[in-house]
């Protein structure tokens, strides 16, 4: 079997009633490797961390990431180029962007890293991208990783641009924020593109663990440049799409010719199976089994030198008369769209509390709550609901549980430590 990528499909509702109205379908699309050699070759990694220095990371926090940071030198090989910037006040070079060979010399560097000034974050990011952009990699992953535990001021606008930049170029953002003083809506911003992501972490304990999973995450790319493009028959239209596994995250799809929709996908590690939730609105027709959808993965595998592979999927579907239809959601289906409800839910309620809608915005956690019992989510929605009940009584959601609810939805989310 040649290597590639197996597409497997459930759709919410396995039979439609006829009628003379739209309908809205969800399919659940999981795509997982196949084929591929028990060792593929690891991809040359160029991973750059850019490190907050300000005050408050004095302490535990700082030598959890000089540890975490040694740990990540001593698994790279002479092939991987490694870098590290810190930032407070100003942005410094500690690491330049070098082969990993003189792993003693470099690991002098990080443990010369100290804690004091405040927290600039622009001018690390400026200078993060222009030293992971040194070495000239013909082929790899690169991937800027950000750590931080305060708030920038007067630059956000500035971060995005910096990021946005960085994504555009093949280099993924990583940001980590730790403790509760971070500003988490810079950061999912920041990383609100294919190849990025923002996660919580809510001990310094978990530092070690969170970059050596990310190391472990880059390590494991097995395709990369994955798109997807979705054709839709005459009538029907793509609402959405989101990632649903390994965590949620919309994903930006556009119509690019008429009833075709394409996005990109970003890379894929192969210890993940990769799960998105497509809303789809289906046009009315007649009894009789249809072709809806048809969907194409295109993605290269660069460990095994195939460029411009394929995989294909055509959905059918079948509609009877109404009085025979049974209307059942799929419980897969179901498990993922309760999830992905209660993100939505918890999002929106934030914009609503922006805004000085408090008893809007009350409702909606509560409504996330329900649908996270619905999931089995139990702790998660006890969180938000007490969360609720702080908003209403209050008008404000205290920090760290505006972030467990952000990033618990999102699966995003270190473990809760004893002292949290």
């Amino acid at each position: 079997m040649s290597p590639g990528i197996r597409l497997e499909r459930t759709l919410s509702r396995t039979i439609l009633p006829e009628g003379s109205e739209q309908q809205l379908l969800y399919v659940l699309l999981e795509a997982a490797p196949e084929g591929l050699p028990q060792q593929l070759p690891k991809l040359p990694l160029n991973l750059c961390l850019l490190v907050d220095r300000s005050s408050s990371m004095r302490g535990e926090r700082l030598q959890q990431v000089k540890e975490a940071a040694n740990r990540i030198i001593d698994q790279l090989g002479q092939n991987d180029y490694f870098s590290l910037i810190v930032f407070n006040d100003r942005a410094n070079t500690v690491v330049p962007a070098q082969r990993v060979t003189h792993k003693q010399n470099i690991k002098r560097l990080v443990g010369s890293v100290e804690a004091a000034g405040g927290t600039e974050m622009a001018n690390g990011m400026a200078l993060a991208l222009q030293e992971i952009q040194r070495p000239m990699l013909s082929q790899g992953v690169s991937q800027l990783m950000l750590l931080t535990d305060g708030r920038t001021y007067g630059d956000e606008g500035r971060c995005v641009e910096i990021a946005r930049r960085a994504q555009s170029r093949n280099i993924g953002v990583t940001a980590l924020g730790i403790g509760n003083e971070w500003n988490e809506d810079l950061l999912e911003t920041m990383t609100a593109r294919e190849n990025s992501r923002a996660q919580y972490i809510t001990s310094a304990q978990e530092i070690t663990q969170v970059f050596a999973e990310e190391l472990q995450r880059m390590h494991s790319i097995f395709a990369q440049q994955v798109q997807i493009q979705i054709a839709v028959r005459p009538g029907g239209m793509i609402r959405s799409l989101d990632r649903v596994r390994p965590f949620i995250a919309p994903v930006s799809v556009t119509e690019e010719a008429e009833l075709n929709w394409s996005g990109n996908l970003g890379d894929w590690p192969d210890n993940d199976t990769q799960a998105f939730l497509l809303e789809v609105v289906v046009p009315p027709l007649k009894a009789g089994n249809h072709p809806l959808l048809k969907l194409t993965l295109r993605y290269d595998l660069p460990g095994a030198n195939l460029r411009g592979q394929t995989a294909e999927e055509i959905m059918r579907i079948t509609v009877s008369a109404a009085d025979e239809v049974v209307y059942e959601v799929d419980a897969t289906v179901k498990y993922w769209l309760e999830r992905l409800v209660a993100y939505r839910l918890q999002a929106t309620a934030w914009q609503d509390l922006e805004s000085g809608h408090i008893e809007e915005a009350t409702r909606r956690l509560q409504m996330a709550g329900t649908r996270l019992f619905g999931a089995g989510e139990t702790e998660l929605a006890h969180t938000v609901q007490e969360e609720a009940t702080r908003l209403l009584r209050s008008g404000n959601a205290s920090e760290e549980g505006r972030k467990r609810i952000r990033f618990g939805t999102r699966g995003l989310m270190g473990a809760p430590t004893d002292d949290h």
